[in-house]
């Protein structure tokens, strides 16, 4: 009968004691994620920190290719110019959302004044970034105000369909909300507007707002549509017999006069994840992972110990049509072994950078906040095959891990299922086998050879 290899099993092997001499950090607990190379962090040295930061941030596109991100602090929004590092005050308290075009920011109901669904010309607050002026007093080019959208949060924006230019042409804004707390939860809700721009004047029309998904039943699941309108990507909860999962979602048809929507499962990852979000082209997903508690970074003001967030990058899987049909290698891009602090919240910018929140203080901690905001470029990053593809990479990936936070953290809270694999995914090939070679006792169990086999499979 063959023996799985996982955590529990581990925790009846003897683990070796430290092979380096006092002082020296062994190399395999020096774990990192190479070839991601950060090619900002703001704010810079000399700049004035940023002590708060109100659930996430997004980038803004832009012709100029700037890194322009909205964040909100101390519940107000702000532009910030990553590139410069110049900010100023925008429009209302949180959950500023570019159009993936960069025409619009938009707030949702829960932080306008009015309660609406507020538009604002990106190009407007820019120009006011560029001044060095506040610019929370700018109008909204477009409010929307339905009852099934009165108070609903965290939405994000797709692109349906665009004809002509941005002065003369038309454009179908797909919009998708992930929570509410009018409508009654489940409170996920997906509007279509229809932009027209005619000789400079604009008209808007909206539908009526729609159910997405019925396979998408939580609120803290935080779905997130892709630039194209078409996907959805959303945590689904965990059920009997069922371990809770990242999966996408195709939208395959929408009903306005029935409010609803019909969707189909396209991919299941076979883990947990949240916040994710779909490059320009749907050819990759970037997503943070959470050890201790999926919930536990949804927050605001950072991450309460024991949790810890980090960023992972998944390449997706097209057929010839261009349609999503499963998930390819993945990266994990960011690697945190402290609790309380972590990497969250990641987006692409459209030329497939990924931008992402950096929690440096634990939120109960009494020392002074600090975050970063960091731009970091994926493609020389290393690729592996997912460790959930197959029961017994998981296995392996399940026992190495937990060898490592055994030899190299034991201060941190056990791994909960499936964190141990995760924490695999931060070693080298070298960094793995040389762990096993040192750390797995006895040296003659038959496991070890499978453990190594593991590692040079990276």
């Amino acid at each position: 009968m063959r023996t799985r290899l996982t955590a529990a099993v581990l925790a009846s092997v003897t683990v070796a004691a430290p092979l380096a001499a006092p002082g020296d950090v062994p190399p395999y607990c020096a774990v990192a994620t190479p070839g991601a190379a950060v090619e900002i962090v703001r704010p810079a040295k000399g700049e004035p920190p940023l002590d708060d930061v109100n659930w996430f941030a997004r980038p803004v596109p832009n012709a100029a290719g700037r890194r322009l991100v909205a964040v909100a602090s101390h519940d107000l929004n702000y532009l910030y110019d990553l590139t410069t590092g110049t900010r100023v005050r925008i429009p209302d308290k949180s959950d500023a959302v570019a159009t993936p075009d960069g025409r619009y920011i938009t707030v949702p109901s829960h932080y306008t004044k009015a309660n609406t669904i507020a538009f604002y010309d990106a190009a407007a607050l820019i120009t006011r970034l560029d001044a060095g002026q506040d610019a929370a007093d700018v109008a909204p080019a477009y409010e929307h105000r339905h009852d099934d959208v009165f108070d609903v949060y965290y939405q994000s924006v797709g692109i349906v369909s665009s004809t002509g230019s941005a002065s003369d042409g038309t454009t179908v804004y797909r919009m998708m909300f992930s929570g509410s707390t009018k409508p009654a939860m489940p409170g996920f809700r997906l509007v279509d507007y229809t932009f027209v721009r005619k000789a400079g004047a604009l008209t808007v029309t909206a539908t009526t707002p729609m159910r997405l998904c019925p396979q998408i039943t939580r609120d803290l699941a935080t779905p997130f549509i892709s630039k194209d309108g078409r996907y959805v990507a959303a945590h689904d909860d965990g059920k009997p017999g069922q371990a809770a999962s990242l999966k996408i979602f195709e939208i395959l048809g929408t009903d306005p006069a029935a409010q609803a929507s019909t969707c189909a499962e396209r991919v299941d990852f076979g883990f947990a994840a949240g916040k994710a979000d779909f490059s320009a082209d749907g050819s990759q997903l970037v997503f943070h992972i959470s050890k201790h508690d999926y919930l536990t970074p949804f927050v605001s003001g950072g991450l309460k110990s024991p949790a810890i967030t980090d960023v992972v990058l998944v390449d997706l899987v097209k057929n010839a049509s261009g349609a999503i049909t499963g998930a390819g290698r993945m990266t994990r891009l960011t690697t945190s072994d402290s609790e309380g602090v972590g990497h969250y919240f990641p987006a692409f910018f459209p030329d497939g950078k990924v931008f992402y929140l950096a929690n440096l203080v634990p939120k109960e901690s009494t020392q002074p906040k600090r975050f970063e905001l960091r731009v970091v470029d994926p493609s020389a990053a290393r690729r592996m095959q997912s460790v959930f593809a197959a029961p017994a990479r998981r296995d392996a990936a399940d026992a190495i891990g937990e060898l490592w936070r055994q030899t190299c953290a034991p201060a941190l809270t056990q791994f909960r299922p499936q964190e141990a694999a995760w924490a695999f995914t931060s070693l080298s090939a070298a960094q793995c086998r040389q762990l096993v070679e040192d750390r797995w006792l006895p040296a003659t169990d038959a496991r070890k050879a499978a453990l190594i086999a593991a590692c040079e499979a990276q």
